[in-house]
């Protein structure tokens, strides 16, 4: 089976990646939990422009997290949750991929 792609601009809606002179980058992080790092939090990425999730993931067992793939002048706000419930989630505001 052949399978081919073709990227088209998406405007605001996600990442502009039509750009000629595009760099990749990277958002990464840790989350914790009364000052010890905590594992299998729910981090989400979000595209502030329009408040659409762009990427979704666990921290790991050490509790650190990436989105990889990034614009650099893409817009985002992360949200992390705890997933026993026993805390609020946690928003860390104008992240900038790097």
């Amino acid at each position: 089976m052949i399978c081919s792609y073709e990227a088209k601009k998406s405007g605001s809606l996600i990442q502009d990646i039509s750009k000629p002179n595009l760099v990749l980058a990277k958002i990464k992080g840790t989350t914790s939990k009364l000052g010890e790092r905590y594992n299998g939090a729910l981090v989400t990425l979000y595209n502030k422009v329009n408040l659409q999730p762009l990427a979704v993931t666990r921290s790991d067992q050490n509790g650190d997290y990436q989105f990889l793939g990034l614009n650099t002048d893409l817009k985002t706000f992360i949200v992390a949750f705890d997933p026993q419930q026993e805390y609020n989630a946690v928003i860390s505001d104008n992240v900038v991929p790097k």
